[in-house]
């Protein structure tokens, strides 16, 4: 650890956190994710809706945020693609 000239001391208000380690464009990167963040991304990944995932990250922390999870998402060029459901109005029988 360095301390520069701070007396060592146990971490207060330790917690765990998640992160995402991603390599688009051959460029390493890793971003923390925000709360419920790790739950939303899984369940995305498992190829849910987007309203499930959703569902999922208030479940795992009260402070998601969907629009700075997805925000995160497409600024980490992870995002390929958003695919609309087509309405039972428009489907053909």
């Amino acid at each position: 650890m360095n301390s520069g000239e701070q007396a060592l001391s146990p971490i207060a208000d330790w917690r765990g956190e998640d992160a995402l380690v991603a390599r688009p464009n051959l460029d390493v990167q890793v971003r923390k994710l925000p709360p419920g963040g790790a739950a939303f991304l899984l369940t995305l990944a498992a190829g849910r809706p987007l309203g499930e995932a959703a569902e999922v990250g208030v479940a795992d922390d009260p402070d998601f945020d969907l629009t700075n999870n997805l925000a995160g998402l497409i600024g980490s060029d992870l995002v390929r693609n958003i695919v609309l459901p087509v309405p039972k109005s428009c489907q053909q029988p």
